[in-house]
């Protein structure tokens, strides 16, 4: 499946847009918290152009102390071209790679430089809202801001294929 890096360019009103891949698969929770069968989506992306490899962990959350339904994590490898990320802002979910993302309630923390964490909200109406919006839209948007204070949008394609796979982990 497709993915596509949106980077902002003073130069360019339009941005630059450099295309890759993703590959979706479903793994072992290792969350020792978790019940026996859980288990967590991965989605490996890479962006050769921009040598963007990053790999996203969605699972169900089971620690207490964290008032989120879900988790997202974002891992980054060090070499990518734009340098370091300063700030994944959250996660926004869309019909189409061009249509504009609906944000889902949740909360993006940075780790360190290559580990970021979006909790998704435990709110009951917001877990709702965000279940429904996940598995409905076929492509998801990761708004970043790079150390250089320049932003962009890594748009991540989940479409009918793997809906099996987000059903899997947001239908509890």
């Amino acid at each position: 499946m497709r993915t596509v890096l949106y980077e902002e360019d003073p130069a360019n009103a339009k941005s630059d847009r450099s295309e890759g891949q993703v590959s979706w698969r479903i793994e072992p929770t290792s969350d020792a918290a978790a019940p026996p069968g859980d288990v967590t989506i991965r989605g490996d992306v890479e962006v050769p152009e921009r040598n963007l490899r990053l790999t996203l962990f969605i699972r169900r959350n089971f620690d207490s102390t964290l008032p989120a339904s879900h988790t997202i994590q974002v891992e980054v490898a060090p070499d990518f071209a734009a340098g370091r990320i300063k700030q994944v802002m959250g996660l926004l979910m869309k019909a189409n790679e061009q249509a504009k993302g609906i944000p889902i309630a949740a909360l993006a923390v940075k780790v360190d430089d290559t580990h970021f964490l979006i909790g998704l909200s435990a709110v009951p109406q917001d877990a709702s809202n965000n279940s429904l919006l996940i598995r409905s839209r076929a492509w998801m948007d990761i708004p970043m801001m790079y150390a250089t204070q320049r932003r962009a949008i890594l748009a991540i394609e989940k479409d009918g294929d793997v809906l099996s796979l987000f059903n899997a982990v947001f239908d509890h």
